[in-house]
């Protein structure tokens, strides 16, 4: 009995760490530079602005994208940056084209 509960929790324990591991499950931050002031959705995904930076968390991959930078952009003005915690940056100072991509009209 005392085994069977030993492998019970060790398969457990496995299942845990592949999940922490799996892209999918991690969450991370994103912001963006925009003087806006108050909460702004983007496809369902609610971001919060305030002091210069709008700011979004979530399980929602490890890029930037374009079609949420756009849109975001479209409702609040022109970005001055776009990036995450997951190291990805649009801004004057890298992926500038990027960025004004992301916020043409």
């Amino acid at each position: 009995m005392k085994r069977l509960m030993i492998a019970l929790l060790l398969a457990a324990t496995a299942g845990l760490a592949s999940a922490a591991s799996d892209p999918a499950t991690e969450y991370h931050t994103w912001y963006a530079g925009s003087s806006y002031t108050g909460q702004v959705s983007t496809f369902g995904l609610v971001w919060q602005c305030s002091g210069g930076t709008c700011q979004l968390s979530g399980p929602y991959g490890r890029g930037l994208n374009m079609k949420v930078c756009r849109e975001l952009s479209r409702l609040v003005g022109p970005l001055d940056y776009y990036y995450n915690d997951a190291g990805m940056s649009w801004s004057a100072a890298e992926n500038a084209a990027l960025l004004k991509q992301c916020n043409a009209r």
